[in-house]
């Protein structure tokens, strides 16, 4: 999958160009989730980072934990698509966290029913070593389709 910034819907507040590079990021870690690769899933995370699922599901907490949850996904959910569409994202004053918003969508199969959840989502993201990672997910469920 190529790497595609956010589209131009997506308003950027403060630095504008720390705010690009967050889309840059956030346009790779989608690429990771579509190719499955853990290896670039984690070089988005910082150590201890906060996952909050939209569902029933149990906060994910730590980089490990997280690796461990997306691997698990991949192999029970070979089909499964993940896409977080972000609408905004605002640099702090001094350039060293972001906040971003937007819309995400989650799409697999099971049981011979195509199953699809949309929903809002927050990120929290902090530039170390000058480079964007996430530190925290929030994701609300707010339609699901599909199933049986």
């Amino acid at each position: 999958m190529a790497r595609k910034p956010a589209g131009t819907d997506t308003q950027l507040v403060g630095d504008k160009a720390a705010a690009r590079a967050v889309a840059m990021a956030r346009a790779d870690f989608n690429a990771a989730l579509e190719n499955r690769s853990l290896k670039a899933i984690a070089a988005h995370l910082v150590e201890d980072v906060v996952l909050v699922p939209g569902d029933e599901a149990q906060l994910i907490t730590g980089r490990e934990a997280q690796l461990e949850a997306w691997s698990s996904i991949f192999t029970t959910m070979p089909d499964v698509r993940y896409v977080r569409a972000p609408s905004r994202i605002e640099v702090c004053e001094d350039s060293h966290l972001a906040a971003e918003t937007g819309r995400w969508t989650g799409s697999w199969s099971s049981d011979g029913f195509a199953i699809r959840y949309t929903g809002r989502y927050f990120a929290k993201w902090r530039c170390v070593e000058g480079r964007w990672r996430i530190e925290a997910e929030t994701f609300v469920t707010m339609k699901r389709s599909g199933g049986g």
